[in-house]
């Protein structure tokens, strides 16, 4: 029922604007309307919606992925931009090599947070 449809994936956030700086100034992503409570922005083929509430970065799972070619140069130039990756996941068969987990059969991926502490990835899989 919903193979063909456009996915938005959704970020609680504790500040809107904070967030909006973050997510545009050092991810890079492009703002592309407002809604109710917060922000639409456009990523690739992709939509991320930011809203307000009190329950931002209270999950621990990965709420947004990029897929991405070259997973060291997007490391490299976000840490630039200080963004902090994390190294703390026990993921079976995956090897951590600095920031980057080598994930097998040339697949890598990075994690890190956004200022509310919501874990987002990006990888080449």
């Amino acid at each position: 029922m919903l193979a063909k449809s456009k996915v938005t994936t959704t970020i609680a956030v504790h500040d809107i604007e904070n967030s909006m700086d973050f997510y545009v100034d050092v991810l890079g992503l492009k703002e592309v309307g407002k809604t109710r409570g917060g922000y639409l922005l456009e990523c690739g083929e992709g939509m991320i919606g930011l809203y307000q509430s009190t329950t931002a970065g209270t999950g621990l799972a990965t709420c947004a992925w990029w897929t991405v070619d070259d997973v060291k140069a997007i490391v490299k130039g976000l840490k630039a931009r200080g963004v902090v990756f994390d190294k703390n996941y026990d993921i079976p068969h995956a090897k951590p090599k600095g920031d980057i987990y080598d994930m097998g059969d040339g697949a890598k991926a990075a994690w890190f947070k956004d200022i509310d502490g919501n874990v987002l990835g990006l990888g080449n899989f």
